[in-house]
């Protein structure tokens, strides 16, 4: 069967080279225009583009829908896979190649309909989560189900470790659905139990320190690789990493007061004390949070606010 595979993300790499290894073979990616990228605004290709165009695959890269309409009818695929694309189908499209368009969304469905179900469901605090594997309709995540499968979500796992355990454990059940596919009915997914997990803003990234330290925890696993935990200081915007909590005698009252103590970073939450491993002040190279603490020259009262 001739495939394309439309992602914008390396965690679609599992997906296309189950399908490379397959009978199956993997016409184009079609992935988003090159844009501008960090403090110089260089125009370039996203990180799945530039993997694919070091491994020879034909990449697509539509503006619009006339484009992606071009595409499609020069690359005649019979069916596109999509795993985190980041833009919806056209409805004129959807029909275009003989299997149409089938989607992996990570989570059990119609539970975390959205851009960002991992995220949502570790700041969620759920114990497990899942794939489906589904038809492409003209809503959002709203598509009849070929599969879906169960998989549970570790104290450890962030943003990152869980999307990649899920595009690995996905991939041979990608290749499943796609051997059956035309022979086998998807089901339509319950009317109930919908819930939303929509795209994460900068904002929702910012740490509250009155907040108990498992909420500022999940926030850490969940979003400190995009787009990052952060809070201020002084007035001015310091990236954090590496949050854990500690039991270590401190002076630390109110929620978001700081201290280094044994060489470490504390900073008071709602209900306990966590240790900020390390920071990047606004335009300054990463450092330790001891580093930043003695750099900051902290006082009594010295706070995150």
């Amino acid at each position: 069967m001739q495939i394309s595979v439309a992602s914008s993300a390396l965690v679609s790499i599992p997906i296309i080279e189950a399908i490379m290894a397959s009978e199956h073979n993997l016409g184009s990616i079609i992935t988003n225009p090159d844009k501008p990228t960090g403090r110089g605004k260089k125009i370039e290709a996203n990180d799945l583009a530039k993997w694919a165009q070091a491994k020879g695959i034909d990449v697509a890269k539509p503006a619009d829908t006339s484009e992606l309409n071009r595409h499609l009818l020069a690359a005649q695929p019979q069916l596109i896979v999509t795993c985190a694309y980041g833009r919806l189908i056209p409805v004129e499209l959807l029909h275009g190649p003989r299997f149409g368009w089938i989607n992996l969304h990570f989570s059990l469905l119609p539970k975390l309909r959205g851009a960002a179900p991992v995220q949502w469901a570790i700041l969620n605090g759920e114990t497990s989560t899942g794939y489906t594997i589904f038809k492409l309709d003209k809503g959002m995540d709203t598509g009849p189900v070929y599969l879906s499968k169960e998989v549970n979500i570790s104290a450890l796992d962030t943003t990152p470790i869980l999307l990649e355990k899920l595009a690995k454990l996905a991939a041979p059940d990608i290749l499943e659905v796609i051997s059956t596919i035309g022979k086998t009915r998807a089901t339509a997914q319950p009317l109930t139990g919908a819930t939303l997990a929509p795209k994460i803003s900068k904002d929702m990234a910012r740490i509250h320190w009155d907040s108990p330290t498992e909420t500022i925890l999940r926030q850490d696993r969940a979003l400190s690789d995009n787009p990052g935990i952060w809070s201020n200081f002084s007035g001015e915007r310091i990236s954090l990493f590496g949050l854990q909590e500690v039991l270590l005698a401190n002076s630390l009252v109110d929620p978001g007061d700081i201290e280094l103590v044994s060489e470490k970073l504390l900073v008071r939450t709602g209900d306990s004390v966590v240790e900020v491993a390390e920071v990047v002040p606004a335009g300054k190279k990463r450092m330790s949070g001891a580093d930043f603490a003695r750099g900051a020259r902290l006082v009594q009262g010295s706070k995150f606010e």
